[in-house]
């Protein structure tokens, strides 16, 4: 068996050669896992596969993760996402802008962002007179600012199984992220927008249209107020949406379809499998003792691993799966969780998801706008070094109170 440490290294350099590679996601993810477990563990690894896949935390992971997009799609067909797009509009284009991409950004659909971007082309495009590369960064940003502490997204879930706590606890230290990276691209936006000429046209604003919330509204009721457990929470409001809105029969077989999609489902069951690893293989343990024996800060390293897993395999869920079990030791577990180091580890992959160029979100906008890499990418890094240095202040202000 190999030392967990250089196993990890073994891992991750297959899975970037995968992606290199154009290998898709869920099979580079799954090679990498598997590769993991045959070097840690031996002839084991199949007992701790077996254990990995038929536990509670698959089964809650799985239920979760397809109701949320079961959800998003019964919301989709039925119109109320439409709905709510007219309302914002009559409210004003540049309100518009950031509101719907980051209304769009709560229901965690794979790709999300093209769906903004088709709602809002006529309005960047348009009304605004943006051009391709801003209006893509608009919609690309704002899609994702509310990663950090909407407790439907994937990496968020993850987090809390791998930790044994609960989403609120990870809200609880992650949250200055979210306000980091929306003051972040809101300067950004403030500054951009000023060399373009347009009205604040208002139009006849019925904020009857609000009651198209309601889906939202009762998933924050559910996991905050009542605090049931987000898989639960997801499946009852699934639920609900769908006899609400009355879907065909088609369309609540392509809704399954799209919830039950294979691809998304490998990589779940791929995570919970790597963690099964990590804990049998006692690995996390081996990262803590390979750092302190190297003097590493555990700060910065946090950071490092999630930020170059996120850049590398464009996951939103992906960075807290692979690298969280192995963090675990130094962010704490349970009730032992080290805020400062959570946030960092959370904020690495955040980040390096958002600057990773084969990022679906990112890919389907540029695409779909026509819209250039480097034009992007133009206000994209600032934008990310901005957040980085602003979530870092947030959190030494929060220590000091």
């Amino acid at each position: 068996m190999v030392d967990p440490v250089l196993s990890f290294a073994i891992s991750i350099a297959l899975l970037i050669g995968l992606l290199v590679m154009k290998q898709e996601v869920h099979i580079a993810v799954l090679a990498s896992t598997i590769s993991f477990g045959i070097l840690t563990l031996g002839i084991s690894f199949l007992e701790s596969t077996f254990k990995g896949i038929f536990s509670r935390s698959t089964l809650s992971l799985v239920t979760a993760f397809s109701s949320a997009l079961f959800l998003s799609y019964m919301m989709k067909v039925s119109g109320i996402l439409d709905r709510i797009t007219d309302f914002a509009v009559s409210l004003g284009p540049r309100f518009a802008s950031i509101f719907i991409p980051i209304l769009i950004g709560l229901i965690p659909m794979p790709g999300g962002a093209l769906v903004s971007a088709m709602m809002m082309k006529e309005h960047y495009m348009e009304r605004q007179k943006l051009d391709s590369d801003f209006a893509t960064f608009i919609n690309y940003w704002f899609r994702h600012v509310t990663i950090p502490v909407w407790p439907v997204f994937q990496s968020i879930i993850i987090a809390s199984v791998i930790l044994k706590t609960s989403v609120v606890r990870i809200i609880e230290a992650t949250y200055p992220a979210a306000i980091a990276s929306y003051v972040a691209g809101f300067l950004i936006f403030a500054l951009g927008i000023r060399k373009y000429e347009n009205s604040f046209e208002r139009g006849n604003a019925s904020y009857r249209a609000l009651v198209n919330l309601w889906p939202f509204l009762l998933i924050i009721a559910l996991i905050f107020l009542i605090k049931l457990p987000v898989d639960i929470s997801l499946l009852i409001s699934a639920i609900l949406v769908t006899i609400y809105t009355r879907p065909s029969r088609k369309e609540v077989r392509e809704g399954l379809k799209f919830a039950l999609s294979f691809k998304i489902l490998a990589v779940v069951i791929a995570v919970t499998m790597f963690t099964q690893y990590v804990y049998d293989s006692k690995a996390a343990l081996a990262l803590y003792n390979f750092m302190l024996a190297r003097n590493i800060p555990a700060l910065p390293l946090c950071f490092l691993i999630t930020f170059i897993i996120g850049v590398t395999t464009a996951g939103e869920y992906v960075y807290t799966g692979t690298a969280f079990p192995l963090l675990s030791e130094i962010i704490g577990t349970s009730s032992n969780i080290k805020d400062i180091f959570l946030l960092m580890s959370y904020t690495g992959g955040y980040l390096g998801v958002m600057l990773s160029p084969v990022h679906l979100c990112l890919v389907l906008t540029l695409e779909y706008y026509k819209a250039r890499y480097s034009g992007v990418y133009k206000y994209l890094v600032p934008a990310v070094v901005i957040s980085l240095v602003l979530t870092f202040l947030l959190s030494l202000l929060g220590s000091i109170a």
